[in-house]
């Protein structure tokens, strides 16, 4: 039976049409067989009732256990015979050895075992030990000898395109339930989005103008400070003056912070718009660390080793949700190279390689590490909106949830992990002919 690569989806075989197959590969050309017979009488015997049959069979004998073993195991591309007829009675085995040995070393080449015994229980034993089927050899006759090499091997073959097939209906199911936690985390996240969009809409304005009107009290109460300077009757007027702008400044800062919250949300409920095209991963990652917004990676040492590997997706979505994913590990990096103390500076990794999904396609793995204190707070709830395990870092919280929304939307996956350098790996995989996830809904 020639190989296949898994099938999915639309493209799976009807389990009918495999079989149907492999009946007909059984029924074309002849049938090569090993025959195990230390008796020369006796082989002779079965060559002349295999002679003229049709189809046409091919034998090859061997006289001991270990020489029809070497026989068996000499082709480096799969088994080298439809079937193998199996002597009871040999020099270097015992018989229900031998079956053993023989159906260990075929790998699911059938072995029809031979006896001068005709004894049920015998047979039974025979089958157990591995056997496909058996033959007494005073019985035999061309016809009987023909079927039943024929019926072993069809039956081996139907065996084997079972098997294929389930393993068919495995990668199917498995590539199904991906899609359908897909589906269901896009609905989500496509909620979330709406939500968050309304809310920023309305959120942005206010924010924009208390934040303008902080500012200009700040420059008006430096502007009256400095005009009261030398005047002894200001001094109070001076230190009041100074709270009011210590006052704006706080509000200001927070305002922006305010600001910077409204831009993550509106950023998470735009969503992926374009179409997918050829992408260049290197032009993906020079935008996203363009992007990147964390004071830290500045500090921190960055490694990119993605040689020209090319993605169909959407350029700009990839570039947000790598430059979040980057921005995190920054953080991370920076945060324990200060807690180390030793000046060394932090360090991150960005790395793409190309191999196999879960479901067989060609995929792409892209892959963030850096040398922080690995995964920090509650696993899972890593990908939640707003949930920072930084504490009161001023982290917004929504960098890995909009990262696993990108992610998704490309038909990928995001998952957490050590990381070789110490600290925290980002590993996100996704389609190497950029299927979109189910629907793309904005999210």
């Amino acid at each position: 039976m020639t190989d296949r690569p898994p099938i999915e989806g639309a493209d799976a075989l009807p389990l009918d049409d495999l079989v149907a197959e492999v009946v007909e590969t059984a029924d074309a050309g002849p049938l090569r067989v090993l025959l195990l017979e230390d008796n020369d009488d006796h082989a002779a015997l079965v060559e002349a009732l295999l002679e003229g049959v049709t189809p046409e069979v091919t034998l090859v004998r061997a006289r001991t256990a270990v020489e029809a073993v070497e026989h068996l195991r000499a082709s480096p591309h799969g088994p080298a015979f439809d079937a193998v007829l199996a002597d009871q009675q040999l020099p270097d085995s015992s018989y229900w050895e031998t079956i053993e040995r023989l159906a260990d070393a075929a790998a699911g080449v059938p072995v029809v075992a031979l006896t001068s015994l005709g004894d049920d229980a015998v047979a039974l034993d025979a089958v157990r030990k591995g056997a496909t089927d058996y033959l007494v050899k005073s019985e035999l006759t061309p016809d009987l000898l023909r079927r039943t090499l024929r019926h072993a091997v069809e039956r081996s073959r139907r065996d084997a395109a079972l098997r294929e097939a389930n393993e068919v209906l495995r990668h199917t199911l498995r590539h199904v339930r991906q899609m359908q936690a897909q589906l269901v985390e896009q609905e989500k996240l496509a909620g979330l989005g709406r939500l968050l969009a309304g809310v920023a809409h309305e959120l942005r304005n206010p924010l924009g103008l208390a934040v303008t009107a902080a500012e200009g009290i700040e420059e008006e109460a430096d502007a009256l400070v400095s005009a009261l300077e030398g005047d002894d009757l200001g001094r109070d007027a001076r230190e009041a003056l100074t709270h009011v702008r210590e006052a704006a400044t706080r509000v200001a800062e927070n305002g922006r912070r305010a600001d910077g919250v409204v831009r993550a949300m509106y950023e998470h409920a735009r969503g992926v718009d374009g179409e997918f095209q050829p992408v260049a991963l290197p032009a993906v990652v020079q935008a996203a660390l363009a992007q990147a917004s964390s004071p830290s990676l500045r500090r921190t040492d960055v490694e990119v080793d993605v040689d020209g590997i090319v993605v169909r997706g959407v350029g700009s979505a990839l570039a947000r949700m790598l430059a979040n994913v980057v921005d995190n590990a920054a953080f991370a990096a920076r945060r324990a190279a200060r807690q180390r103390g030793d000046g060394t500076p932090g360090r991150v990794r960005v790395t793409a390689t190309e191999h196999a999904d879960a479901a067989g396609r060609p995929a792409v793995l892209l892959t963030v590490e850096d040398d922080g204190h690995g995964l920090v707070g509650e696993a899972g709830r890593v990908f939640e909106p707003f949930y920072s395990a930084w504490g009161s870092s001023r982290r917004v919280g929504l960098g890995l949830t909009l990262a696993r929304a990108i992610a998704v939307s490309h038909g990928g996956t995001i998952e957490l992990g050590p990381s070789p350098l110490g600290g925290l790996s980002v590993r996100i995989t996704f389609p190497r002919e950029g299927h979109p996830g189910p629907g793309r809904p904005a999210v």
